[in-house]
């Protein structure tokens, strides 16, 4: 032996220090494959990850496990790569609050790491992610963060007034509620009101939605009710997913005919119409991506009511009658805005509401628009003493998945 020691192939081997450590340091390898392998290995690169969600400040609701989304990196290398994904509370990732070293990547084009630790609400999040197969590694993806929010929680809302049987000075008075607590962050809250004949709301005469105010109390007028009469009525609170119970009911009396206008002043019960525009008016069209306000018409389906009384008994097809009401009161309603159609049922065509109504707030031709108000005018329809009114179902279709579609009826 010349004291020179054999290359082994590839193989690297390094001095020992039995002296002052009494061990090895461990040998490396040049072996692309190798577990030990000594890097970084030149020419290789990884691509940075990308998130894909929730980012961009997104709001989170904390009421499942958090899913963390990312689009895969791509390699030239031989190796297998792995992802590391850290957590923190701040920007510079100083006091991170989650880490995985080890994460393997999902089949298809992005992998989703599920967070199982728990994290405190009404807090901004900060996550990146980066692509390392051992001897080399991507930068880290850019910095995406998240607003963790708590569960929303909507508690009912409380009458305020009128209540205790107190006549109202209007047979369409004014609901007034004592808002509920909402915690959370609903997008919108919406109040939604009944007014019934019965303490038990079964036959419910008028429907009414607002939105919640962002006070200490909600008010909606009502639809039109008839005079001398004893009514019930009650309210909840929704955001479309979270819906509280109802209130407590509270009672009240409308006023004797001719003693409570109807909102708008003069004569004919306190009804005033607005004005009626030249035949063949129509509102133009909104701004691309506008939205027509809901004209409040619901003097003109007191007025058709007031003379038609008979049309208004004999209105429920289903048990034999007519469709005279209704479309007296289109006809009517269109001599203001052509706007105003008759409705598909649950925008089924061919299945007309015989009770309800629409107007086009959207752009373009009306006959099969979904863009519409729905408007009940029918209060107790098919009952023993329907009644005229005007209560905007609007959201409460929707929020039930369900839509409106305007029809002319085939009258025009």
């Amino acid at each position: 032996m010349n004291g020179t020691v054999t290359s082994m192939t590839r193989l690297t081997v390094l001095a020992c220090a039995l002296a002052a450590a009494g061990a090895c340091e461990a040998v490396k390898s040049e072996n692309p494959l190798s577990p030990t392998v000594a890097g970084p290995i030149a020419g290789v690169s990884i691509s940075a990850p990308a998130p894909v969600s929730p980012i961009n400040g997104a709001v989170v609701v904390n009421t499942e496990p958090l899913r963390l989304v990312f689009k895969n990196s791509t390699s030239n290398s031989q190796r297998s790569f792995w992802y590391v994904v850290e957590m923190s509370s701040d920007s510079s990732f100083n006091s991170k609050l989650y880490a995985n070293e080890k994460v393997p990547p999902g089949e298809g084009a992005e992998t989703t790491v599920v967070v199982g630790d728990t994290l405190q609400a009404e807090r901004t999040y900060y996550w990146r992610v980066k692509a390392d197969d051992g001897a080399n590694a991507s930068t880290f993806s850019a910095v995406a963060s998240f607003e963790m929010a708590g569960p929303v929680s909507i508690e009912a809302p409380t009458p305020y007034s009128p209540t205790g049987g107190e006549t109202t000075a209007s047979t369409t008075p004014e609901l007034t509620v004592i808002n509920g607590r909402v915690t959370g962050r609903p997008a919108r809250v919406d109040y939604r009101f009944e007014v019934a004949t019965d303490a038990g709301f079964g036959n419910v005469v008028a429907r009414m939605s607002t939105e919640r105010s962002g006070g200490t109390r909600t008010t909606v007028r009502s639809s039109a009710l008839p005079a001398s009469t004893s009514f019930y009525w009650r309210a909840l609170g929704t955001d479309g997913q979270v819906t509280s119970a109802w209130s407590v009911p509270a009672r009240f009396q409308t006023p004797a005919a001719g003693g409570g206008g109807g909102g708008g002043g003069g004569g004919g019960g306190g009804w005033a119409p607005p004005p009626a525009p030249a035949p063949g008016g129509r509102t133009p069209d909104p701004p691309v991506g506008g939205k027509l306000p809901l004209p409040n018409m619901s003097a003109v389906v007191q007025q058709v009511a007031a003379a038609y009384p008979a049309a208004l008994r004999n209105s429920c097809q289903d048990q034999g009658g007519t469709w005279e009401f209704m479309d007296r009161v289109v006809d009517e309603l269109r001599r203001y805005d052509s706007r105003w159609g008759y409705n598909w049922k649950r925008g089924n065509v061919g299945d007309p509401s015989k009770d309800a109504v629409d107007y086009h707030w959207g752009r373009g031709a009306d006959e099969g628009s979904t863009e519409v108000y729905i408007i009940d005018l029918i209060g107790g329809h098919c009952g023993p003493n329907p009644t005229a009114g005007w209560s905007d179902v609007t959201d409460v279709t929707y929020n039930s998945g369900t839509i409106g579609r305007w029809t002319g009826r085939g009258r025009f």
